[in-house]
C-alpha cells in the first residue's frame, strides 16, 4: 500500500498550527518542512495538536546536526536530512541510538532529483529510507515536477539497486503520482495539493485512490 503524507511548510509557529489544523483527520502522519535560516520550533516546548499526529521533520536548514535534538524533543517519529547539507552525516550519526527501542525514530536521507545513487555511499548504514526531491528548488510548495523527469530516473535506478529500500518523493507529486509509484516510490509527500485545497480530506482521498485503487482503505478518519 502506498502511503500519502501531507506536508506543511510554515514560515512561523502560527502558520504551523494553522497548517496542522487543516489536515486533522486526514492522515496520521504529517511532514513538517523546516526551511530558511531559523528553526521555527525554537522557544516552544511542544508541537501544536501533538495528540492528533505523528511528525516527520524534513530539515532543510543550513546545519541539520544542530537541529535534530530539537526535533526529537518535539516528538519526531521520523527525521529527514539532505545529503547536500554539510552536517547531514553528523546529524545521522548522532541519532543512530534512536533507531531501536520502544519509540524508534526512523531516519531518512533526501537526494536531489539530479543526484545519482552513488550519493548514498557516504551515508551507508545510517538511514532507513531515501526521499527523492521532485522539484529543483526545495522549500517551496506548488512547483511543477522536474521537466526532465530526473526524479523518475533516480527512483528507477534506486529501485533496481535496492529492491527493498523504502523510497519517498517530495515535490511535484500531485501532477503525476502514478508515474512516481510505477518508478519505485512507496511513499508520496504532498504539500499544497492537500493542505491548500478547499477540502483537504477529499484531495487526499483522490491522490490515495489514484495510486492504491478505489477499494483500498485510506488513513482518513471517518
Amino acid at each position: 500500500m502506498i502511503e500519502i503524507i501531507p506536508a506543511v511548510l510554515p514560515k512561523n509557529f502560527t502558520e504551523l498550527q494553522d497548517g496542522l489544523e487543516k489536515v486533522v483527520g486526514v492522515a496520521p502522519l504529517v511532514q513538517i518542512d523546516l526551511v530558511g535560516n531559523k528553526n521555527i520550533l525554537e522557544g516552544h516546548d511542544e508541537m501544536p495538536l501533538w495528540q492528533e499526529f505523528n511528525f516527520e521533520f524534513d530539515i532543510m536548514l543550513p546545519d541539520p546536526a544542530r537541529e535534530v535534538a530539537r526535533c526529537i524533543d518535539m516528538g519526531a517519529s521520523r527525521i529527514v536530512v539532505h545529503a547536500s547539507a554539510k552536517t547531514s552525516r553528523e546529524a545521522l550519526e548522532s541519532m543512530q541510538h534512536l533507531r531501536g527501542g520502544e519509540y524508534p525514530v526512523v531516519l531518512g536521507l533526501a537526494l536531489a532529483a539530479h543526484d545519482t545513487p552513488e550519493a548514498l555511499v557516504p551515508f551507508q548504514g545510517l538511514y532507513d529510507y531515501v526521499q527523492v526531491m521532485g522539484i529543483d528548488t526545495i522549500g517551496v510548495q506548488g512547483q511543477p515536477p522536474d521537466p526532465h523527469h530526473k526524479e523518475l530516473e533516480l527512483l528507477r535506478a534506486l529501485r533496481e539497486l535496492h529492491p527493498n529500500l523504502p523510497l519517498s518523493v517530495d515535490g511535484g507529486v500531485a501532477a503525476h503520482p502514478r508515474e512516481l509509484v510505477d518508478a519505485g516510490a512507496t511513499t508520496l509527500i504532498v504539500g499544497s495539493a492537500i493542505v491548500l485545497a478547499d477540502d483537504p480530506r477529499t484531495a487526499y482521498k483522490a491522490i490515495y485512490t489514484k495510486v492504491n485503487g478505489s477499494h483500498a482503505e485510506d488513513n482518513t478518519n471517518a
